[in-house]
């Protein structure tokens, strides 16, 4: 191939006349017989349009795959409490679980219990799922808990701060507001929550961790701490009212060092059956 060049690059040299021969036309002419060049320039540049395109739908792959890809957080056999992207808690209780899609990291669905204290944002509403129902906020404090060792499935909305929407799985589901202090039930196959009596705020102690009480009957004091600790106690004197916050621990010595507070400061017994 290199010997046919050098001989047309001769007699290109030995017949040029000024003005009688075009030496740029006769050069193409060499070109385009032996092939050389163009050739290796189109196959070159079908390499790189192949490997750009190979590497554009990696990409396109990758953004697509981390894009949908699930989160799921989960409690062990203790309490945990998490930190979500939006900077919203929550807090899950023993065996509970909570997953979201990152590009929707806002829609969250919960099995089994959590409280949440979500960040506000007005512009991308907090909603959280489970089997039967939905709760919708912009920024609050709510607890949302989910029974199903009843005939039917339950989820009970408490709210301890700011305002949530409570409603069944349905996008056309009429919602019921729920204000502070407020409680409400959904069973399945209703058409949207009922208010029930919303008891104390300690309901929410293993999430918060605190007791919190403000010139609270004893008997409503006992009477928590006995829901929490699973116990019953008793007291002869219930005229007593009580103000404080406590630690709230699962432990056996939490509830007796609690209980020895309330002795001393109110001047009373209580009794553990």
């Amino acid at each position: 191939m290199t010997k046919q060049i050098d001989k047309d690059l001769r007699f290109v040299l030995k017949h040029y006349r000024h003005g009688a021969f075009d030496t740029r036309k006769a050069l193409q002419n060499v070109k385009q017989r032996t092939g050389i060049h163009t050739v290796r320039t189109t196959t070159m540049r079908y390499r790189w349009i192949a490997v750009a395109a190979s590497l554009l739908l990696l990409v396109a792959l990758s953004t697509t795959y981390i894009y949908n890809k699930e989160t799921l957080l989960a409690a062990g056999d203790v309490t945990q409490t998490f930190l979500l992207p939006d900077q919203t808690h929550v807090t899950l209780s023993p065996h509970s679980t909570l997953a979201y899609k990152n590009r929707v990291p806002r829609q969250v669905t919960l099995h089994g219990d959590g409280y949440f204290e979500v960040t506000r944002d007005e512009q991308h509403p907090f909603a959280v799922t489970n089997e039967i129902s939905q709760v919708r906020v912009l920024g609050t404090k709510f607890m949302v808990s989910t029974r199903n060792d009843s005939p039917a499935i339950t989820t009970e909305v408490y709210v301890t701060e700011g305002k949530v929407g409570f409603s069944a799985k349905d996008d056309h589901a009429q919602q019921l507001v729920l204000t502070r202090g407020m409680k409400a039930r959904l069973t399945a196959n209703d058409d949207m929550p009922r208010l029930i009596t919303a008891g104390s705020i300690n309901q929410t102690a293993w999430a918060t961790g605190i007791f919190h009480f403000d010139n609270t009957p004893l008997e409503s004091v006992l009477r928590d701490l006995s829901e929490y600790y699973s116990v019953q106690l008793y007291c002869d004197n219930m005229s007593k009212r009580l103000s404080g916050d406590f630690h709230a621990d699962p432990s056996s010595t939490n509830l007796q060092e609690i209980i020895h507070v309330i002795e001393q400061t109110l001047d009373v017994t209580i009794q553990i059956k």
